[in-house]
């Protein structure tokens, strides 16, 4: 295979950063299935992004010993996958039925996307330039969602949710797009190497 080809993978991994996008733009579609989309939204693109980064770890587009950095980033999208599906078995939807575990669990899975892709980033050939900036950014994406982290792990303390919603609801709607253009950036430079 060529290089060149971590082209589609890395789009395909780029899905999950559009989840919340996605959702709201078919909830001007259909309004009244929010928590059902919300749910069913997250599960297809966590799927897709899958797909990617299997992809980009079968290709052999990394270095042997860089292959290890893509690893993070399966792991924390299968969490978050069996999340989704758990939680929708359970509750019908995110927001009905879930046990504080399982909200927790869901939402750390997304708030670690934004670390597990510097790693991604650091082991895709890209041009350099491309791959700096995309490092740098994310790393600046990290910095919310690690903050959302502290306080949601607090609030799971303290059997509380609340104060971290308004803070993840920031990295869902800015910062996860941020990250995914990233990615379609990484794409657009790919270069054999």
């Amino acid at each position: 295979m060529k290089a060149g080809m971590v082209k589609y993978p890395l789009v395909l991994t780029s899905a999950i950063f559009f989840w919340m996008p996605v959702t709201y733009a078919l909830l001007l579609v259909f309004p009244y299935s929010g928590p059902f989309l919300l749910t069913a939204i997250l599960i297809t693109m966590c799927t897709l992004s899958i797909a990617g980064t299997l992809l980009i770890l079968l290709g052999r587009f990394t270095k042997p010993l860089q292959r290890y950095f893509i690893f993070p980033l399966i792991l924390d999208l299968l969490a978050i996958l069996m999340f989704g599906v758990f939680l929708f078995r359970i509750g019908g939807s995110i927001s009905r039925g879930i046990p504080g575990s399982g909200w927790i669990g869901l939402a750390a899975g997304i708030l670690l996307l934004a670390p597990c892709s510097i790693a991604l980033f650091y082991s895709t050939p890209a041009a350099s330039r491309a791959r700096s900036v995309s490092i740098a950014l994310t790393a600046i994406m990290c910095i919310p969602a690690a903050t959302a982290l502290v306080i949601l792990i607090q609030d799971f303390l303290h059997n509380t949710f609340d104060s971290a919603l308004g803070l993840m609801a920031v990295y869902w709607i800015v910062c996860m797009p941020i990250i995914g253009i990233c990615y379609l950036a990484m794409a657009w430079y790919a270069n054999d190497s």
